[in-house]
């Protein structure tokens, strides 16, 4: 029987297994647990026990694993087991079947008692698929009936634990001990990843700006995200997982990861932000808009008064952007957004456009509106508490008197802005001409929120060239 060893000292093992009421691990609770300590080869502890998770189990639990609602109703809580099993795994390696699934309940468990629970961790999944790459399954069940493991209840906690450690004894009688020894303890030092993802495909991510497409079993976009550092940022996703319920989800689906690599971070994110749209993965929120815009547009009365009109739109054009107030993504949200700016500012409902009757409006009879509906008020007085309201959530004009390039750092590459548009792309690689990509001249509310807050907070690290005439003729815009 050989020993795991880690860095030339023996160091013992811990073969886990939960049953849960099949929650996710963020609201879902453990209704059984069994640990197996292992030592030189030779179990030291066991460790077994059902928990009663406070609510009713679901049938289809009850059906997988024949633990009954009344089996746990003189049960114990975790808090009352959680020292005894933490005393049991301290100091292991934590060892189980798809080991982020048992890891990430028990971590939360023992959150919920206010103890910190950080083990080293190896999966046998992925040991059986180092060890068998000849074989597509490597399911539980597939390891049970190719190995004929026994058991006396599947779905049980202890009897599953115990067939990981008739697993690793069986690897140890099949292959060298160094082998078996090589493959978990190259799980003990790369970054814990999720159980269908290769290691070769986060071994050559790359250590640059740009942007990560995370993937499922058909290749279909689940997230997409953007870094200045790709390999690094990924990563960082994994390492997390336990504690988000969208990272754990992602985790469980992805097997592929694509990359495109940028000349700096503000394209890294209007790709990001493209790319969000067009493919519209799983598990991106933010930038997922398809929806008409609603565009909060300004004009004038034959008073003088200034007048506010909803308006929809699928896009902005530039000409227009002097006169919108504000933009929203939904009418609902713009006319909740003008009655908190009429109840802040005094405003008229009439002239807001929220109310359509002749006369004052209703506001004008509580003396919340100061009467620019009934002559009371100036419309200089007026407009000047309109423009006020709306500053902050007013479109910024175009700061520049041109189309400017902007790069980062010392990067060739570069992005040829004007009036809050991308109208090209420049790469630059070395020793090659530059690659220029024109783009469309359209306002897109995502790009402008980007440019103007990227131009805002980096501005002392941009390289800005204002380009005229000529010089866009050059680059053939």
């Amino acid at each position: 029987m050989g020993i795991i060893e880690k860095y030339g000292w023996e160091i013992p093992v811990v073969f886990v297994d939960v049953e849960t009421n099949g929650q996710s691990h963020i609201r879902g609770r453990v209704i059984e647990v069994a640990a197996i300590r292992v030592e030189n080869g030779k179990v030291t502890r066991t460790f077994n026990q059902l928990i009663n998770p406070g609510s009713k189990i679901p049938a289809f639990i009850t059906d997988l694993t024949g633990i009954r609602d009344q089996d746990l109703r003189g049960a114990v809580s975790f808090r009352q087991i959680a020292a005894e099993l933490q005393d049991v795994m301290s100091g292991a390696v934590f060892i189980a079947h798809n080991v982020r699934f048992d890891y990430s309940f028990l971590k939360q468990e023992f959150k919920r008692v206010s103890r910190t629970f950080l083990p080293k961790q190896a999966c046998t999944v992925k040991l059986s698929r180092t060890l068998h790459p000849e074989h597509r399954s490597h399911k539980l069940e597939s390891l049970i009936a190719r190995h004929g493991f026994s058991f006396e209840h599947r779905h049980r906690a202890y009897d599953d634990a115990h067939v990981l450690w008739q697993f690793l004894q069986k690897s140890y009688t099949d292959f060298p001990v160094e082998t078996v020894n090589a493959a978990i303890t190259k799980q003990l030092r790369q970054p814990a990843l999720p159980k269908g993802l290769q290691p070769d495909l986060v071994k050559d991510l790359p250590n640059e700006p740009g942007v990560y497409i995370f993937e499922d079993e058909q290749q279909r976009p689940l997230y997409i995200g953007k870094s200045i550092n790709i390999r690094k940022r990924v990563l960082s996703h994994f390492g997390r997982d336990h504690d988000d319920g969208k990272e754990y989800r992602i985790a469980q689906a992805i097997r592929h990861i694509s990359t495109i690599t940028t000349g700096g971070e503000l394209q890294a994110l209007l790709l990001e932000s493209r790319l969000v749209k067009e493919m519209q993965p799983l598990y991106n929120r933010k930038l997922r808009r398809t929806q008409k815009l609603m565009l909060a547009k300004l004009s004038s009365d034959e008073q003088g008064f200034s007048r506010v009109t909803l308006e929809e739109a699928s896009r902005i054009e530039t000409a227009d952007i002097g006169n919108t107030l504000a933009v929203y993504d939904r009418r609902s949200r713009a006319k909740t957004s003008l009655l908190e700016l009429q109840k802040l500012y005094d405003l008229c409902p009439k002239l807001l456009g929220l109310e359509k009757f002749k006369g004052a409006c209703f506001m004008s009879q509580l003396r919340r509106c100061r009467g620019a509906c009934t002559g009371k008020e100036s419309p200089e007085s007026y407009n000047v508490r309109l423009a006020l309201a709306f500053e902050r959530q007013r479109l910024k004009t175009w700061p520049y008197s041109s189309p400017i390039l902007v790069r980062e750092g010392n990067s060739d590459s570069g992005v040829v802005i004007d009036q809050w548009c991308v109208i090209a792309e420049i790469n630059q690689q070395e020793f090659c001409d530059p690659d220029i990509q024109q783009k469309s001249r359209n306002f897109d509310l995502d790009t402008y929120k980007i440019l103007q807050d990227f131009l805002t907070r980096k501005l002392d690290r941009l390289r800005i060239q204002p380009l005229d005439a000529h010089q866009l003729q050059e680059l053939a815009l």
